[in-house]
């Protein structure tokens, strides 16, 4: 959608907008979360970690621990709607 579009809603299409958006956001990560296994390759969508490859610690509920593959001692608790599996 462009922003003339978003403009043109009401505040109640809005806010039924915001939530659809955030509930295929969850349901992406509980899709996630019955899919990531100790030891599987990801990668993770954000500006900090571009370009490194983890690999999954733990999945917990709402997150996972990852380890960086090029430095053992570095781990990262990230929201499972950031993961990715690596190619």
């Amino acid at each position: 959608m462009t922003q003339q579009q978003l403009s043109a809603l009401s505040l109640d299409q809005l806010h039924s907008l915001k939530q659809m958006v955030q509930d295929e956001i969850n349901n992406r990560a509980d899709d996630m979360r019955y899919t990531l296994n100790r030891g599987d390759k990801v990668i993770v969508n954000h500006r900090k970690t571009m370009g490194k490859k983890f690999i999954v610690i733990e999945v917990k509920r709402k997150k996972a621990v990852l380890e960086d593959i090029t430095n053992r001692y570095s781990r990262y608790n990230v929201s499972l709607s950031l993961i990715e599996r690596a190619k």
